[in-house]
């Protein structure tokens, strides 16, 4: 029997690994033992790493290394008491990497463990005195978890799915050559369809691509803006200009001040009303020129008159 130990924060349990028994003719000079299964030697190669992890708080790799491990080992009478007290230690690695990385559901993984180990510590070790006092320290610690998982959620901490380590789905094993194992490219996000343009929307794609009417098309855009703004400020400004001009002559106050301000709005109202009518006819020139050169899409009801009834339709010219 070869034996090793994997320990805990809490319990230390010896583990005894049996020896492969293999058949043959032994050396006459001394006898020596079976060579040991290779699935346990890589086990306890593979727990060793992941205690050198776990003391130096690396507690994630442990985890992977730990998970590892217990994948190796079969099952059967001759291991269930190794792979019971790996869950433990898996269990205890799971509630410290929480403390590093504030995940919960490193905390939830723990207690769903520990709870297993709970279940299955009477049947390995029965209701002598020394495994009901570890199961009463098994207890304990799965109340503090419970605790522990609470004050998370009164936190507002959130939940993230954890790689799975031991070989499962997401597992990326690395090769026996130490080298790095080649990583799954990421898949672009689909995009989504684009939305079909109206023949409006069409017209003015095509008109905006054209290097002839497309620059005269902007340019009547920008001057019948422009006109329309001249304009919308100039009018005010000339309205005041004629109440002053008309309210003058019977004015008892100040009557030339009167006729001043009048002139002053008359010549500011003129003064945008002037330069924004003729931006509002030049943009007006361009734009017409520009949808005689490419009709605009009209869409008109017409009445519509069959064999067997009447009705409307919708025409689209293009």
């Amino acid at each position: 029997m070869i034996s090793f130990t994997v320990a805990g924060s809490l319990i230390c349990t010896p583990l005894m690994i049996p020896a492969s028994a293999q058949a043959g003719t032994l050396p006459a000079v001394a006898p020596a033992q079976d060579p040991e299964e290779p699935a346990l030697t890589e086990a306890k190669k593979l727990y060793k790493e992941g205690e050198i992890q776990f003391q130096t708080a690396e507690y994630e790799e442990a985890l992977v290394l730990w998970k590892r491990a217990f994948g190796m080992l079969p099952e059967g009478d001759e291991t269930r008491g190794i792979r019971h007290a790996l869950v433990y230690n898996i269990a205890e690695a799971h509630r410290r990497a929480y403390e590093v990385s504030r995940n919960p559901t490193h905390l939830r993984k723990a207690k769903i463990l520990l709870d297993n180990y709970r279940a299955d510590h009477r049947a390995l070790y029965g209701d002598e005195p020394e495994a009901v006092k570890e199961r009463s320290e098994v207890d304990d610690r799965i109340a503090e978890l419970d605790k522990i998982i609470a004050e998370s959620e009164a936190a507002g901490e959130t939940a993230t799915p954890i790689a799975d380590g031991g070989g499962g789905a997401g597992t990326v094993t690395p090769p026996p050559d130490g080298s790095q194992p080649p990583q799954p490219h990421p898949q672009p996000e689909p995009q989504p369809a684009p939305k079909p343009l109206t023949p409006q929307q069409q017209w003015e794609a095509e008109v905006k691509a054209d290097p002839t009417l497309g620059p005269m098309w902007v340019q009547s855009n920008k001057r019948i803006v422009g006109g329309a703004v001249l304009s919308g400020i100039g009018i005010p400004f000339t309205l005041v200009s004629i109440l002053l001009f008309i309210s003058a002559p019977s004015a008892v106050v100040f009557p030339g001040a009167v006729w001043a301000g009048g002139v002053a709005t008359g010549v500011i109202g003129l003064g945008l009303l002037i330069p924004g009518g003729m931006l509002l006819g030049k943009g007006i020139a361009q734009r017409k020129e520009v949808t005689t050169a490419k009709p605009k899409p009209i869409g008109r009801v017409i009445p519509v008159m069959l064999p067997s009834g009447g009705g409307v339709g919708y025409t689209l010219r293009f």
